[in-house]
């Protein structure tokens, strides 16, 4: 008998191949799997198969290992490692289940109640938001969510960490600017300790905060996301409370409990985050620029990587109001993350150094798409042509691979009206609304930032990691599809044809042709160094000029209002 998915998959619910014991294997993994195995049970009414696998010895019995004369074949198993999980000692300490589960069709009441409590007691409070995904706001916009997702931080006086994924949320008062750069500052990181994660939607993109999530094993996880029953949405293992429901729908029961009960008087000590992520907001164009400022290939290339996610965000902000709605979609592997580090919009310039972003100022992009996923960078410029197939204009950011990958979802922008017969250039009447900014690092940039690279001809990097994309000419590429072409080597170049392709109203590609590989790992080396000194700085001098400490309760509710205006 074949144990392995043995039961049909019409039959049981979900199936899992439990890994035996080992020292590289958590324990939180194991009761993770448990966790979510009961729950789809319950959930979903049925069976589910957990395949649990052991090794020789199965007897906890150390030494050479029974049946097996290889060499080495020697038991060794450290249950301390084993044990050594974030959450686990409290938890075995406890009595008290490993995850904390509520649904939408249960119990709803004692869900809004046991988070409320988790919100009175904390002191070192902090929301995180993920994908938000539209699909959820039952009737609401992704504005509207994020209109409703500032008022529940405000309302209990949380700052938010807002991944690239919550699109308009970034323009939010209670938004930390630049928060994986703030977290990337060691005194910072060590220092925010939160005792209570607030996590609207999943997955995460952020690696900072993750970080900072399992190194405080007593923090309480509380994860908010509608339940997909074959999404686990905790890579971590780190949740200690799950409510399946609706976002918008379980935040405003929870903060009309909050206001009706009088419990208002909540607080952060974490909150004067958002005062030095508005400091370093100021700052961070300077930063960018003088990091790529001496780099620059033989072909007069000055372009960095994180100079492209600076130029589109400050187009969009001179385009906010003057068109419909902008729409980004970020390729997997750099220009995600590069969103997630650079892209947020612009501070209002006549602020004082205590007054955060304006709503009414706040300019960015309706929303930001990306398919994380097993998919990888396959199918990219499919999806993000579905996305721009509507009135509402789209720009693409994808790699020189991810083209490649995907090149002939091009024609899905000519074929609408273009005669089969036909190469003309695609024009007004027959466009859709996609700007495709190629970022050609000539090849794939992500993976000279991992241990590999520095392997270099040995491990034949360049063959199958960089994978070099120079005998493809893009601009030929777009001819074939009749799609206008630019192409850009410097900030400003750049900068006026993304604004053109924007202006133009129809589709367009833009190949913005960057620094080689290596330079652009040291670019955000010195970004990320740059970001730390600055930090540093503004804590500094906080601390004298302005009386400003990072313990120092500072509830967003009190100096901020609707008008913008600092509170007394």
């Amino acid at each position: 008998i074949d144990q392995v998915k043995m039961f049909s998959s019409s039959y049981i619910r979900w199936f899992r191949d439990i890994p035996p014991p080992s020292d590289d294997v958590p324990v939180s993994l194991a009761l993770s799997d448990a966790n979510h195995a009961v729950t789809l049970t319950k959930q979903m009414r049925g069976p589910v198969h957990l395949n649990v696998q052991f090794r020789e010895n199965l007897a906890p019995d150390g030494g050479p290992i029974r049946n097996d004369n290889r060499v080495d074949s020697v038991t060794k198993f450290n249950n301390l490692r084993f044990t050594d999980a974030s959450g686990f000692l409290d938890w075995s300490r406890s009595g008290n289940r490993w995850l904390n589960s509520h649904y939408s069709n249960n119990n709803s009441l004692g869900s809004t109640m046991e988070i409320k409590d988790l919100i009175r007691k904390s002191r070192r409070g902090i929301i995180v938001t993920g994908n938000l995904r539209d699909s959820e706001h039952v009737g609401q916009g992704t504005d509207s969510l994020s209109s409703l997702i500032s008022q529940f931080a405000q309302t209990i006086g949380f700052p938010v960490v807002a991944g690239v994924q919550s699109g308009a949320l970034r323009r939010e008062s209670p938004v930390i600017p630049y928060a994986e750069h703030l977290m990337k500052n060691p005194m910072i990181a060590k220092g925010m300790q939160p005792d209570l994660v607030i996590q609207l939607g999943t997955p995460l993109i952020s690696t900072e905060i993750g970080g900072i999530i399992k190194s405080n094993p007593a923090v309480r996880h509380v994860l908010v996301q509608q339940f997909y029953p074959h999404e686990r949405a905790d890579p971590d293992h780190t949740v200690t409370h799950r409510i399946s429901s609706n976002i918008g729908t379980f935040l405003k029961g929870l903060m009309s409990d909050i206001e009706s009960s009088g419990t208002v008087n909540c607080y952060s000590e974490l909150t004067p985050l958002v005062f030095l992520g508005n400091e370093l907001r100021k700052q961070m164009p300077d930063i960018i620029r003088e990091a790529g400022s001496n780099e620059s290939t033989g072909s007069g290339v000055t372009l960095t990587e994180p100079e492209i996610t600076r130029a589109i965000s400050e187009v969009l902000n001179e385009a906010e109001g003057k068109s419909t709605p902008m729409s980004l979609f970020l390729s997997n592997s750099m220009p995600v993350r590069d969103g997630e580090f650079f892209l947020y919009p612009e501070g209002n310039k006549g602020a004082t150094s205590l007054q955060p972003l304006l709503r009414n100022d706040a300019k960015f992009p309706f929303s930001v798409s990306v398919n994380r996923g097993a998919s990888g960078i396959d199918g990219i410029l499919s999806t993000a042509t579905g996305c721009g197939d509507s009135s509402q204009p789209t720009t693409l950011v994808c790699g020189d691979v991810t083209t490649l990958h995907d090149l002939n979802a091009f024609y899905g922008l000519t074929a609408d009206h273009t005669p089969s017969n036909s190469a003309q250039t695609v024009t007004n009447a027959n466009r859709l609304p996609l700007t495709t900014v190629i970022v050609n690092n000539g090849g794939g940039a992500i993976f000279s930032f991992l241990p590999i690279a520095k392997h270099g001809q040995d491990v034949g990097f360049e063959e199958y990691w960089g994978t070099p994309t120079n005998n493809f000419s893009f601009k030929q590429g777009a001819s074939a599809f009749g799609l206008p072409y630019k192409s850009a080597t410097s900030f400003e170049d750049f900068k006026n044809a993304y604004r053109s392709s924007i202006e133009s109203g129809g589709p367009g590609i833009i190949e913005a042709k960057v620094v080689d590989r290596s330079t652009n790992v040291e670019v955000h080396k010195k970004i990320t160094q740059g970001a730390i000194r600055t930090v540093d700085s503004i804590i500094n001098e906080s601390s004298v000029t302005h009386g400003v400490r990072l313990k120092m309760k500072l509830p967003i509710k009190r100096y901020t209002d609707d008008r913008g205006n600092v509170s007394k």
